[in-house]
């Protein structure tokens, strides 16, 4: 509004330019050319190809299912869960008036993933100045630098008109690598389209290959003047063709005039059709630094390096995306510096019930977990007198004299011993 008094915000629509990229997109946005396998890579394509859609899904699952959590500072230098803070509520259940937060976080991490932006309004309202989120389309959002301050333009999803909102009216997620003035992320087509491109070409090469029964074709071969006009000969094969194919493909069929049919054998063996699959799929987890077994592909995997690849997946995957979702909520959704928000990684690094109890059992004996430390990791209520923490006997810091023994641990004197029976 003092924008507005003060006359540092344009009233007016921005003009669309048929120069400007933005305006004259595919609602897919984030589409490209890929120039070496000659296919368009949006958004529709790439999901037909599953190795891309099991890195999205996952990327885009995980993030929402762990649990997000306000805290405030102690003055002792700990923390403690801050459930009363109004963004606790928006992020733990309703971020808008038609979406959860599962859904919420889900779809924005979604478009984090592929178009590597993600917006939403930020609606002031009875939480407070952050109420709700109301995600926008990256194809519909154009950020755009005036002077020092930050605008963006949004294009309604029905209407098509176009409104302006600062930079403290939008909350922006943007993902490395960013466009060259920084305001934005480059899309997954634009950096990686001609691999994921060259897979959207082997799927389709092999759902045509079997979609013809495993056959390939072949060439027709006419003695000279057997047609006479160049629409004769196209007629034919039209004709030949719907004889052949589709459900029609293995009937039998009779050639005239002298034709010939020479078949053209593919070998998809030679030409290793699996192994350039299997090689592309590699290839696309690449791009997220998905570990293969997590999009399905077990060639090389054993017990051990799974093992160490899913924790490679918390450490090396999974924590730059929860860090650039905690620095954006920390830095424009959450007011006080008394306050941040965190993810709670460790039901991804549980492991299996030997392990965990192993753990739970040094750091029991260890003086650092307390009883309802470890039922509060494994989803069970508190108990009374759970939260002491015990103190090894045998651990001092160097140098220092032994604690004294307590009275009900003293050897009795040898005075005090019973006499001898005989």
């Amino acid at each position: 509004m003092f924008r507005r008094i003060l006359g540092q915000e344009q009233d007016e629509a921005p003009v669309r330019n048929p120069a400007d990229d933005h305006w004259y997109t595919s609602v897919d946005g984030a589409i490209a050319f890929a120039e070496t396998s000659g296919v368009v890579v949006s958004a529709r394509a790439a999901l037909q190809v599953p190795v891309v859609l099991d890195c999205l899904k996952l990327l885009s699952e995980t993030v929402p299912s762990l649990p997000l959590k306000v805290f405030r500072k102690l003055p002792n230098g700990g923390r403690e869960e801050s459930d009363q803070h109004p963004l606790a509520d928006l992020l733990a259940r309703r971020p808008n008036g038609f979406q959860t937060s599962w859904e919420f976080i889900g779809q924005m991490q979604w478009w984090l993933v592929w178009h590597r932006n993600a917006y939403a309004e930020i609606v002031p309202g009875p939480r407070g100045a952050v109420d709700q989120l109301i995600p926008h389309h990256p194809s519909r959002v154009a950020p755009r630098r005036n002077g020092k301050d930050v605008w963006y333009d949004v294009a309604d999803q029905y209407t098509g008109k176009s409104r302006r909102l600062h930079s403290s009216e939008m909350w922006h997620l943007r993902a490395l690598p960013f466009t060259d003035d920084g305001l934005a992320g480059v899309p997954v087509p634009q950096t990686s389209g001609n691999i994921i491109g060259a897979a959207i070409a082997v799927h389709a090469y092999g759902a045509r290959y079997f979609k013809n029964g495993g056959e390939s074709g072949g060439v027709l071969e006419a003695p000279p003047g057997t047609f006479k006009a160049a629409e004769d000969r196209n007629n034919y094969m039209k004709a030949w063709r719907r004889a052949r194919t589709g459900g029609n493909q293995h009937r039998d069929a009779m050639l005239e005039h002298g034709i010939k049919l020479n078949r053209q054998q593919i070998d998809n063996q030679k030409s290793q059709f699996l192994e350039t699959r299997r090689d592309l799929a590699l290839e696309i987890t690449r791009i997220w630094r998905v570990p293969p077994h997590k999009a399905g592909i077990m060639d090389n995997g054993t017990r051990s390096n799974v093992e160490q690849q899913s924790i490679d997946f918390v450490t090396d995957t999974m924590l730059p995306w929860l860090e650039l979702w905690e620095s954006k909520i920390n830095a424009d959704l959450i007011l006080s510096s008394n306050f941040f928000a965190e993810f709670n990684v460790s039901g991804l690094l549980r492991g299996d019930l030997k392990s965990r109890y192993e753990a739970f059992f040094q750091g029991r004996q260890g003086g650092w977990l307390s009883i309802n430390d470890i039922r509060k990791m494994e989803n069970m209520n508190p108990i009374a007198n759970g939260d002491d923490y015990l103190q090894p006997l045998n651990m001092a810091p160097a140098g220092s004299k032994p604690p004294a023994a307590r009275a009900d641990m003293q050897a009795p004197a040898p005075a005090d011993l019973p006499a001898p029976t005989h």
